[in-house]
């Protein structure tokens, strides 16, 4: 299979990304959909999420709908991805602590289990994006289709996944936090002796918790 029957599927919401004009012009055949789950769809079974670094956090800090698009993505594909354009979002120069930044990274990666690659700009998503596609396709032999709709989050599992977003906490530990304090404010403001009444919550990850409330952001 040669460079120019590489096959993208790609959301018609990124046309205006500089994105799709890279992997057109590395060979890519391009076809542009309405889709509800992912940005790029490689295989039936590979998809990346794109995200530049200040959509990223926005997509976290505001709208909070990150994860609900890195669910529907890993409920869809069997190789999820996501793509963070622009570096790595501990250093992306938010008030944010990078302790609060990699607990989300962990989230990602492990609760989802959804891999996470970091790209320079635009040229290098398409690159990354056209050498899995090539491998999905040329070596694997899968072919491209799309998957998966897109699901809303209710309150109770948005208040789940920002606990869980703590570093060490999975989602089980998240919703037995909640069930004992009621409230992501209650758990925020507990001391660590209330916190270790909870099963599962143990020297360490009360004193985590209680770093991150507590601990000063010192970023210059």
């Amino acid at each position: 299979m040669s460079d120019q029957q590489i096959k993208v599927i790609v959301d018609s919401r990124e046309m205006r990304s500089p994105v799709p004009k890279a992997l057109d012009r590395l060979g890519a055949d391009l076809t542009f959909e309405t889709m509800e789950v992912g940005d790029y769809v490689v295989s039936d079974r590979c998809a990346f999420e794109r995200k530049a670094i200040d959509d990223f956090m926005s997509s976290w800090l505001t709208e909070k709908k990150l994860f609900s698009q890195i669910g529907d993505l890993a409920k869809a594909y069997e190789r999820p991805i996501l793509i963070i354009e622009g570096g790595n979002p501990k250093y992306a120069g938010r008030n944010v602590h990078p302790n609060a930044i990699q607990g989300l990274m962990n989230t990602i990666a492990v609760s989802f289990r959804v891999p996470i690659l970091y790209s320079d700009n635009p040229t290098d998503t398409a690159n990354i994006i056209m050498m899995i596609a090539k491998r999905e396709q040329t070596e694997e032999k899968r072919p491209v289709s799309l998957h998966g709709k897109r699901s809303h989050l209710n309150q109770d599992e948005q208040r789940e996944y920002i606990v869980s977003a703590v570093n060490d906490i999975g989602p089980l530990t998240a919703r037995s936090l909640l069930k004992h304090f009621g409230s992501v404010r209650a758990i925020m403001t507990a001391d660590k002796e209330e916190l270790m009444r909870v099963p599962k919550v143990g020297d360490v990850t009360a004193d985590r918790i209680i770093e991150l409330i507590g601990g000063k952001y010192d970023k210059r």
